[in-house]
């Protein structure tokens, strides 16, 4: 069995951004002046001067996102004032999360929607009993995936999804989230009462949409939870200094139980592989749970093969320090060189 984990530099042949990049990128998109004014989108270009003026200067998402979360903590006890501006940037957080998803589904609309290394991954590479973990939010993979009858959203994801095809022949373990999941809130109702717990407002797994069914290649498919539609949340994990794998309500935190649950999952699939891959992926000291995860449930005799650009040497360095004497580093640099320079090795020795 082979566990890949795959970052940001796996879905660049597919036209995403990388991680470095990823603000500047998001935040340029939103100012364009072809989004719809009188649709959600038409807030984009004022969250976007929103953030510019807020947060100046804007170089990278994480800091972004970590100025964020500090003000937020910091405010939420504070002046009258404070609470106020706490308030207005939580919601413009909110806008800036719903755009990454519109951003992403315009790429994928684009010249990148086949990506050649995502075909070569998912049809020559590849093969069942294999499991992907990825801190990607987009679904370029899931899909070529499933075009070559590896991935089936019943329960490829790792949770399921009532009534729709299971029985995936590899597992695609989204640590970060996905710009297809939606947490459902308060079972899709729009009016009327609602009856809850404290912490129960939001649905127990992630819905996704129609049309996200549909570019998976599920044509006319409905996930029964989500058949009404209904207000929801994006289910991503955004890139700062200290994630927060929950949602904090008003009535709690919710969703701490899904994440941990898939994270326990990503652990296993690293303790029973026999060759781990490592591409795109910087395994910064930062993303202290992915770390833990990586750098310790492996078996020690497990061959780990990393291809992720100039981390690369100090990836390898990290794992021979931990013991992994097996550690070594692939020629290429990016995923789609190193899909074409190692398919046919990957595949051939298992």
């Amino acid at each position: 069995m082979t566990t890949y984990v795959l970052g940001a530099g796996a879905s660049l042949n597919a036209g995403y951004p990388l991680a470095k990049t990823m603000a500047t990128d998001l935040l340029r998109w939103m100012k364009r002046p072809t989004h719809d004014p009188d649709s959600y989108a038409g807030r984009y270009p004022a969250t976007a001067h929103f953030f510019e003026e807020s947060f100046a200067p804007v170089e990278n998402v994480e800091d972004l996102v970590t100025a964020i979360y500090k003000l937020i903590g910091e405010y939420e006890n504070g002046t009258r004032e404070q609470r106020a501006r706490r308030a207005l940037i939580a919601n413009e957080y909110g806008v800036l999360k719903n755009a990454v998803c519109a951003w992403f589904a315009e790429i994928r609309q684009g010249e990148a929607l086949t990506s050649s290394a995502y075909q070569d991954f998912a049809r020559n590479i590849v093969v069942p009993g294999d499991c992907i973990i990825t801190f990607n939010y987009d679904v370029s993979l899931e899909r070529e995936l499933r075009k070559a009858g590896r991935f089936e959203v019943g329960d490829g994801y790792g949770f399921p999804i009532e009534g729709l095809p299971g029985k995936s022949d590899t597992k695609v373990l989204k640590l970060h989230g996905s710009t297809s999941w939606l947490a459902l809130l308060f079972g899709g109702m729009t009016s009327g009462f609602f009856k809850s717990q404290p912490g129960s407002t939001l649905s127990e797994r992630p819905v996704i949409a129609k049309n996200e069914l549909s570019f998976l290649g599920y044509a006319d498919a409905v996930d029964r939870r989500f058949g009404k539609g209904g207000a929801a949340l994006p289910v991503m994990i955004f890139p700062a200094r200290s994630k927060e794998f929950y949602f904090a309500t008003n009535t709690g935190i919710e969703y701490a139980e899904f994440w941990d649950d898939l994270w326990r999952q990503a652990k296993k699939a690293l303790e029973s592989a026999a060759r781990i891959v490592i591409c795109g992926y910087s395994l910064l000291s930062v993303d202290e749970r992915a770390r833990k995860h990586l750098l310790n449930a492996p078996k020690k005799d497990a061959e780990i093969v990393v291809a992720s650009g100039e981390d690369t040497g100090r990836i390898v360095g990290d794992y021979r320090e931990a013991g992994y004497a097996r550690a070594v580093a692939a020629d290429e640099v990016f995923f789609q060189k190193w899909v074409a320079s190692f398919a046919s090795s990957v595949a051939g020795t298992r």
